[in-house]
């Protein structure tokens, strides 16, 4: 976000920008460079788990069936239309890592689709109901305690 990157970004005119969990919310004078947008995989199935570490809160809720989904980037976090979704079963997952893997393959295949279907003119996203989901944030001490009383790891 800072102006330098913007502008430098701006002079390569790109036509789409690609991110796979942003660690930062880009605003709006960046979002709107690229002419097809910018795309961002997050590890979940939104408008499910926005936020932070989807892998720690599916293992911490027990799930039994994750995902990836790819989706426009908006000024909001996790909130822009949907583009591409994949489900995984993650029954036999135990750490973050395990799920973290899995969601990455899926969201990488993902990805290339969305790639694919903005490319050949084919992509429909839909709208993110996130009034419908769920958001999550860093997890507490003492929500880390209860996912390891769990037995549930990191790695």
């Amino acid at each position: 976000n800072k102006n330098e990157y913007v502008e430098h970004v701006r002079k390569l005119n790109p036509d789409l920008i690609i991110s796979f969990s942003a660690p930062q919310i880009i605003k709006p004078t960046l979002l709107s460079i690229p002419r097809y947008g910018i795309l961002n995989v997050h590890g979940a199935l939104l408008p499910n788990y926005r936020g932070c570490l989807p892998s720690f809160w599916y293992l911490f809720n027990e799930e039994k069936v994750g995902g990836a989904t790819v989706h426009y980037m908006s000024a909001d976090i996790d909130d822009g239309d949907i583009c591409v979704q994949k489900s995984i079963d993650i029954s036999d997952c135990k750490t973050m890592f395990q799920i973290m893997r899995k969601t990455k393959f899926i969201g990488g295949e993902a990805m290339v689709e969305a790639i694919e279907r903005v490319t050949n003119g084919t992509l429909e996203p839909r709208k993110n109901d996130t009034k419908n989901g769920s958001y999550f944030t860093w997890p507490t001490v003492e929500q880390t305690k209860e996912f390891r009383k769990k037995g549930y790891k990191l790695v």
